[in-house]
């Protein structure tokens, strides 16, 4: 594990404590924040015909947050097969990310308002492009207004960032790389997607041989914050999963994947890739 690493979630109370930190002083009652914190309405739903910004960020979001736009920032992302959100070309994240104010010292909080899917797919993406100072806020919005703190509609002005990308492609597996895996054993893999798509209940459903099942749901509570440290890692015990070994997480879409590579982050495990072109993997 490294040593002082920033950690892989956060809470509201130290959200909220550091947005008074990173601060600027307010100009008509808007709060703006320094570059070194960022923090990015990720909420997103997979029909192309939805417009996050408009439907969710504009509604209501956590003071000072910019919305970051998952269906924008894979625009002309490099599409593999069967990948249905594919990852964008090193380019367009740079372009997209300093528009949002974001610097290679800037700390990234994420989160959404419904299931933390799109706030961990934004957390696996700035790590994919070698930013490892990005958090996700436990909980989400739903936390964030459990815990009594406000939220607002104004938009914050901040100035373009200065972002270099230092691209990790040990942090992805090609099918190519998945099949050949079959028959080596050489990766664990672990499989996202609820237990009826991963035992076959449906047409067309199944797993990649030898992979095991920790569905997307499991990682969370009932009220949307991830479990402790000690649930997560039952598990991944309960399941045979030995996270001092090689492991790679899958799903249908590469979203929910990330969230339980995540899980493993918060145990520890430092660079869990992810199989992005993930819908040929029944037929591995």
């Amino acid at each position: 594990m490294t040593i002082n690493r920033l950690p892989t979630l956060v809470s509201t109370t130290w959200l909220k404590q550091q947005m008074c930190r990173h601060s600027n002083p307010s100009i008509a009652g808007k709060i703006t924040l320094r570059r070194s914190l960022r923090i990015l309405d990720t909420s997103w739903t997979p029909e192309p015909e939805v417009d996050g910004y408009k439907t969710f960020f504009k509604e209501a979001h956590i003071p000072s947050s910019l919305y970051f736009d998952l269906k924008q920032v894979q625009t002309s992302g490099q599409k593999g097969p069967g990948a249905k959100f594919p990852i964008p070309d090193s380019n367009r994240f740079q372009d997209y990310v300093e528009d949002l104010g974001i610097s290679n010292d800037t700390h990234v909080i994420a989160y959404d308002r419904f299931n933390s899917r799109p706030s961990f797919r934004t957390w696996f993406l700035f790590r994919l492009f070698g930013h490892d100072k990005v958090s996700v806020l436990n909980g989400g919005l739903r936390q964030w207004v459990t815990d009594g703190y406000h939220v607002t509609v104004d938009e914050p002005d901040v100035e373009e960032g200065e972002f270099e990308v230092n691209f990790r492609p040990h942090l992805l597996r090609s099918y190519d790389e998945m099949l050949k895996n079959v028959n080596s054993q050489a990766e664990q893999v672990v499989d996202a997607r609820g237990r009826g798509n991963f035992v076959g209940e449906n047409e067309n459903d199944g797993h990649i041989p030898g992979s095991k099942n920790i569905p997307f749901g499991s990682v969370f509570n009932d009220d949307g914050t991830v479990k402790s440290s000690s649930e997560l890692q039952k598990l991944f015990d309960n399941v045979g999963i030995d996270l001092s070994k090689p492991l790679v997480s899958t799903c249908q879409t590469g979203m929910t994947a990330c969230a339980v590579a995540a899980a493993a982050h918060i145990l520890g495990k430092e660079d869990v890739p992810v199989y992005n072109n993930c819908d040929p993997c029944c037929r591995l």
